[in-house]
């Protein structure tokens, strides 16, 4: 390619510039754009100092601030070239040259820049790299952009940084030095001084001038150095001509400064002094080769101070155009060619210089396109608050946990711990990158002190932001599927209420906006239905295509309600929901037993994958790096300062910024506009006497605002970390506050708060702290704030729009005390318990007992004489609120004051039930909630027996109960719901009877259930409690295994008839006893298994905690008998178990790990055994628990033969046969007999003995009737007793059938371990009786669905027994 071609390529290019180009097709280099794609590119070689004035002579403007994005593009492009030479110098450095070669070398015209040939029509061109013609140097230059992304794709104002690696590419030794380095060359003057040339070189290069500073240079240089440089040898009298000029021009300046502060106008007088003044004056005049922040210009006369002016006025950059750091940068390296005047910002390598190239071409926006610019406008620290320094570990980690979530689909949480202003939320964003990447939602919430909206409303509020956002993100053919399946799956109508974005989904509209959440609909919630709700939501929204990221900060703030409701999305069932949490909180605000770390641990016992990180200050580099960007000066330059401001902050970011912010207005800290850039007196900032609490600080910055804006500050500081556009609007309303709207946008300008939408939020919770703390008495400020905010609401001509929270959350600062007036009091009092009313109905009961605990506050000490009606509300509701937040001395205290004080039975009955299920449920009172129980109703008129007359008489009350039924149309007719109080309050009375007899004294439930029916019935009450009445009594009927279970089953039918499904709670029951009790008689378990989970997530909606747990006992029970995989079924009752410990359902848990020990043992897998699980206690006061471990360790004794330790409670059943009768639940009679017949037939093979085969005998008649009942259940169970039966009576050919039968039929209904159980028995039948291969084809079957079963014990057993 020559000229020609180049012209008509590129004809705007000069063409006298195109002549000095050359084309070397040798040249060609490959091409890598940092991404790993590579290709080959022709390369053209341009002298340098052609190729630096056409740039020059192309470039528009000269200020590097209102460059385009070209020129920006040219000037990184210089410093590359810059880059390249500096490791060319330190080649010829390490190769040892001498002086005179390297002079001679760093010359402009020695050097030829590689550009890419196909770039001519863009300024500047792709530097390929530099070559020195003497000696034959190159430098191969690649470079990746540090955004991934192409120089040329990014606007005027995105130019960004780049990563540059310079690689001697070319053999030099041939070119060998003209002189060797002498010997006494070998010391630190050769580093120095080369540094020296390479800065006159640099000025070439970015000025292309160097005459400025040659005239300054001194005859001692030349004589120490030998360098033969014309302009060193120029005559004395024009170098003093030049010295005598600048000497007189700064002494001149000097001594015009003013000697007193009021001759400069200043429009604050109090932030500067007139030596400051002077200081800045040098500062200003002075250009960067003097490094102020080594100096303490208090230690120094002027004589020096002028000397030292005069050698930075020399500084050749300091006029023209050029970045301050690079005019830096030049006069640090030619700070190297003298001792005299030389700063300790003097490089002391070239290894340095190298270092702060690549910075500026790393971060080109922060140090070569200069941030401030040379104006007289107050200048400020230009702080990213969004970059992270000094956290590469920390974002690692936090990144690699989010990306295991993404990648597994198992939720993770992490914990970040810290002190205040020490970068929690800053690290936290650096992951908001990556869970977009990955098609993510990211939603943020923090919590406040002060905040007027609970906890648990703010992660409500949070989870609406996330269904705003799938909103957002998704098409509408996807919103739609994510609705139907939030439909089907889940109270859609619940969360509608407290998540109003989840209504978008099925929107038509995508331009309806995003609804905000309402605190008012929350109420009518129930906290454990909404803990169902949002477990479902989180398992249809968030997957492995689409995680959810949620940050709460500020944790030591949450409660424990939205604590347990976060906990109940990450410990769901492992991998059905894909929830990164991080949660960050103040480690010195948390102590020891603080709710948080109950949280953490609570999570890990939940097997939930925890990370846990305190964050310290930061390292004095990495606040040095801070800094660096900061003052937009290269790190080095500011070690100085960062130390010691590092010592003074211990590396808290908040607390740097605004210790530097503090200098900035005291004028300790300054931007020179001549020198363009920031300078410090060090011995100033070091005996700066600073307290260590960053709030003093802020506080004191505070103080020298005007008394308005310091009230509009504090007024702001009331209501937490940000102040809603309706309360600012009703203040200003009011003559207290009537500015306040300008005050605080004064407040956003002064840097302490900012705009969030409409509302004003501060921009840091220190700055929020800082304003409160201006504030004396703040309970009165809190309680004057409230009342005008009041007398608006209590205005009818006034419209208002603050919630009532808002208002009563300052108004009871003041109370009682500040709250005199009666009437005033009475109408304070109303409006809390109407609000702790709101709040309880939506499951804040923390907010609920603050409110309700004010309003009973404020009632007059006689209030039961005068306010009697209201204190019946007010102490019931803070009873109530008392009770669920766990103040159980205090809910029980204010149910005795309703007892003694009320005057009817219809208006205390109410305070009665609740301290029955108090001492019930909070207290494990059995006796004294039975107690109080039967007095109810012994008030209400129902003569209750004790349980030892009640023993007495079991029959008969269920038999008349089961006659007045038959006869009855309450089941049948139209149901007409009853109103009268009394009768409602004793079918109350009974169900909770009922339900405290069944855990107390099962044996006498049938007394008080055919009590309870007989009262229905007579009384013709048709209520909620009916259909629960009438499946109690089905229940009881089915334990007798008689025609009374036929019409126990026909009873529990018509209850389920009868259900009104808008009462979930009621329903769960009735599914509960029907499905767990009576339906396992006559259907498939299977079904009644599919009915029951309705049931248990019927009572989850419900929030039924207690009813969802028993579900829960039955389903694992139910699935234990049909056979569900044992390592599956063992993974389930783990979660419940974590669940119920969590919940302390005591009850709950003893079931459980009588289950989890069975399933360990049929695993095969190292367990304690049944008996060591619990003590006699235990079992003696909880009979129901004796059976659960009875029939558990009949079933190990069925399957792993009678050791021991599988019967130690079984011998109730050798001792008496008919022992299961009595059991309160019937089918688990069935299975308690066919086990122990089982384990019978296996302990008479060992032991022959008349009385165990006479108890398998009764076995069979016990299973024989269940048969009549449910073949499916059953049958196969009967035909394996009948075959172990005939085996031992030595009936081969009726047992070989019996085995197929019972085979056949637990194929049929699809129980497998039954399955298994039967074709080991009939092998060992088969082989006792000669029929090897039939035996074997047997245990091969028995092996298989062993296996599939999850019994390793057992599918071992059978391997031993094929292969022996």
């Amino acid at each position: 390619m020559n000229s020609r071609d180049f012209d008509l390529l590129h004809p705007q290019l000069n063409s006298d510039f195109l002549a000095t180009a050359i084309y070397d097709p040798s040249a060609e280099t490959e091409w890598n754009d940092g991404q790993g794609r590579s290709e080959a590119r022709q390369v053209l070689a341009i002298p340098l100092g052609h190729w630096q004035g056409e740039l020059r002579g192309r470039s528009s403007h000269r200020d590097p601030l209102d460059c385009s994005k070209d020129e920006k593009i040219s000037l990184v492009r210089k410093v590359i070239v810059a880059f390249a030479v500096a490791n060319v110098t330190q080649h010829v450095l390490d190769s040892r040259y001498s002086i005179e070669d390297i002079q001679r070398i760093l010359c402009v015209d020695n050097f030829v820049v590689r550009v890419r040939a196909d770039d001519l029509s863009d300024l500047g061109w792709e530097v390929e790299g530099v070559d020195v013609i003497s000696p034959e140097l190159a430098v191969q230059i690649r470079s990746s952009w540090i955004s991934n992304c192409s120089l040329f794709d990014l606007t005027a104002d995105d130019i960004t940084g780049r990563n540059v690696e310079a690689t001697i590419t070319r053999n030099t030794k041939n070119s060998r030095p003209h002189h060797a380095r002498r010997d006494s060359d070998e010391g630190g003057c050769d580093g120095r001084m080369v540094c020296y040339l390479l800065g006159r070189f640099f000025h070439s290069v970015f000025c292309g001038d160097d005459s400025q500073f040659r005239a300054v240079e001194t005859h001692g240089r030349q004589k120490d150095y030998g360098i033969c440089d014309p302009a060193i040898s120029e005559p004395s009298y024009k170098k003093n001509y030049v010295l005598s000029t600048w000497e007189n021009s700064v002494r001149t300046r000097y001594e015009s400064l003013p000697k007193d502060v009021d001759e400069i106008p200043q429009t604050k007088k109090t932030s500067i002094n007139s030596g400051q003044l002077k200081n800045d004056f040098l500062q200003s005049d002075s250009i960067q080769g003097l490094s102020f922040a080594s100096t303490s210009r208090s230690e120094k006369s002027t004589r020096q101070i002028i000397d030292q002016s005069i050698h930075a006025n020399s500084t050749p950059l300091c006029n023209d155009f050029c970045p301050s750091a690079i005019s830096q940068l030049v006069t640090n390296l030619l700070d190297c060619g003298t001792d005299l005047y030389r700063s300790v910002d003097s490089y002391q390598s070239l290894e340095e210089v190298k270092n702060d190239l690549h910075i500026l071409l790393q971060e080109p926006g922060i140090f070569l396109f200069d941030q401030y610019r040379m104006s007289n406008v107050e200048h400020r620290l230009a702080v990213n608050k969004d970059k992270l320094y000094g956290r590469a570990a920390e974002t690692t980690l936090l990144t690699d946990a989010f990306c295991r979530v993404a990648s597994t689909g198992v939720s993770e949480a992490v914990f970040v711990a810290g002190f205040s202003g020490c970068g929690k939320t800053c690290l936290v964003q650096s992951v908001f990158e990556s869970v977009d990447a990955a098609g993510g939602y990211v939603v943020v919430q923090k919590f406040d002190e002060t905040s007027t909206r609970s906890p648990l409303l703010v992660l409500l509020s949070t989870l609406n932001d996330l269904c705003g956002l799938i909103v957002e993100k998704n098409s509408p053919e996807e919103l739609r599927e994510l609705f139907n399946n939030i439909r089907d799956s889940t109270n859609l109508t619940l969360l509608s209420r407290v998540m109003p974005n989840i209504s978008r989904m099925n929107s038509s509209d995508a331009a309806l906006r995003l609804h905000a959440f309402n605190e008012e609909v929350s109420s009518g919630l129930n906290f454990h239905m909404l803990v169902f709700a949002v477990m479902r939501l989180m398992r249809i929204i968030s997957s492995r295509s689409r995680p959810v990221m949620i940050f709460l900060d500020d944790l030591q703030w949450a409660d424990s309600a939205s604590l347990d409701l976060v906990h109940a999305i990450l410990s769901d069932i492992r991998g059905s929901n894909c929830v990164f949490f991080i949660g960050s909180y103040r480690d010195q605000d948390v102590k020891q037993g603080h709710f948080v770390f109950e949280f953490i641990q609570t999570l890990s016992a939940y097997e939930v994958p925890c990370t846990e990180l305190l964050l310290d200050g930061l390292t004095e580099d990495a606040l040095n790096l801070m800094l660096s960007n900061a003052l937009c000066l290269i790190p080095r330059l500011c070690k100085s300062l960062s130390s010691i401001v590092h010592h003074k902050t211990r590396g808290s970011p908040f607390f740097t910024i605004e210790f530097l912010n503090s200098l900035i207005d005291r004028g300790v800290l300054v931007y020179s506009l001549r020198a363009r850039r920031w300078v410090w007196d060090i011995d100033q900032i070091h005996a700066e006497d600073i307290t260590d609490n960053v709030l003093q600080i802020i506080s004191d910055k505070m103080t020298l605002l005007d008394d308005d804006d310091q009230n509009a500050l504090k007024l702001a500081a009331c209501f937490g970390i940000k102040i809603d556009e309706s309360c600012v609007l009703e203040l200003s309303r009011t003559p207290l506050f009537n500015d306040l709207q300008s005050t605080l946008d004064k407040a956003v300008e002064n840097g302490f708060m900012e705009r969030e939408r409409s509302n004003f939020r501060f921009v840091h919770d220190k700055i929020r702290e800082a304003a409160y703390l201006l504030i004396d008495s703040k309970d009165e400020y809190h309680f004057n704030v409230g009342m005008s905010l009041y007398s608006i609401m209590a205005d009818a001509n006034e419209e208002h729009s603050t919630p009532t929270s808002t208002v009563l959350a300052q108004i009871n600062h003041g109370v009682p005390s500040l709250l005199i007036c009666k009437e005033r009091r009475i109408c304070i009092a109303e409006l809390n318990y109407k609000e702790s009313l709101k709040s309880f109905e939506g499951s804040d009961f923390t907010s609920a007992h603050r409110y309700i605990k004010a309003a009973v506050s404020l009632l007059p000490e006689d209030t039961w004489t005068s306010n009697y009606d209201r204190s019946l509300k007010y102490f019931f509701q803070f009873a109530k609120a008392a009770h669920t937040c766990g103040h159980i001395r205090a809910a029980k205290d204010s149910l005795n004051d309703i007892i003694t004080n009320g005057r009817l039975l219809e208006e205390t009955y109410p305070s009665y039930f609740l301290l029955t299920k108090i001492l019930l449920l909070a207290c494990n009172n059995l006796s004294q909630s039975f107690d109080l129980c039967r007095k109810v109703l012994g008030m209400l008129g129902e003569d209750v027996p004790t349980v030892e007359m009640a023993t007495n008489d079991l029959i008969s009350q269920v038999t008349k109960a089961k006659a007045l039924l038959n006869d009855s149309e309450l089941l049948y007719g139209k149901q007409v719901p009853t109103e009268d109080w009394k009768d409602l309050a004793v079918m109350q009375a009974y169900y909770q009877l009922i339900t405290i007899t069944y855990l107390s004294h099962p044996e006498v439930m049938p007394h008080y259930a055919g009590r309870w029916a007989q009262y229905m019935v007579l009384k013709n009450v048709s209520s909620r409690y009916t259909s629960k009445c009438i499946v109690t009594l089905a229940g009881i009927l089915c334990r007798d295994m008689s025609q009374d279970a036929r019409i126990g089953y026909k009873l529990g039918k018509q209850a389920l008839s009868m259900l009104d499904f808008s009462f979930l709670g009621d329903a769960a029951y009735v599914f509960l006893i029907f499905y767990g009790f009576v339906g396992e008689l006559f259907e498939p378990i299977q079904a009644c298994l599919d009915m029951l989970r309705r049931g248990y997530e019927m009572a989850m909606q419900a929030g039924n905690l207690s009813d969802a747990a028993f579900h829960k006992i039955f389903m694992l029970s139910q699935c234990m008998k049909t056979g569900m995989n044992l390592l599956d079924l063992k993974e389930d009752i783990d979660t419940e178990l974590s669940l119920s410990t969590h919940r302390s359902q005591t009850f709950m848990v003893m079931r459980l790990r009588c289950y989890r020990e069975t399933i360990l043992t049929l695993i095969g897998e190292t367990s304690t055994g049944h008996s060591a699980l619990f003590s006699d206690e235990d079992l003696t006061s909880k009979p129901n628990l004796i059976e659960t471990q009875c029939l558990d360790e009949l079933m190990c004794s069925a399957y792993l033969g009678s050791p021991e330790q599988y019967h130690c409670l079984s011998k109730l059943y050798v001792e008496s046969p008919q022992a299961h009768r009595r059991s309160s639940i019937p089918q688990r009679s069935f299975y308690a007999a066919f086990y122990f017949g089982i384990f019978v037939a296996s302990m008479y093979r060992k032991k022959s003995d008349a009385e165990l085969l006479s108890k398998l005998d009764d076995s069979i008649f016990i299973v024989a009737t269940a048969v009549e009942f449910s073949e499916w259940n059953f049958k196969n169970k009967l035909a394996l007793l009948r075959a172990e039966f005939a085996s031992l009576e030595g009936y081969g050919d009726e047992a070989e059938d019996q085995y197929d039968i019972s085979i056949a039929a637990a194929r049929s209904s699809k129980f497998i371990h039954e399955e298994g159980l039967a074709c080991e028995l009939a092998g060992f039948h088969c082989k006792n009786h000669g029929k090897e291969a039939k035996a074997l084809k047997l245990f091969w079957e028995a092996e298989r669905c062993y296996k599939s079963w999850g019994s390793n014990i057992k599918s071992n057993q059978m391997v031993c027994m094929i292969q022996s």
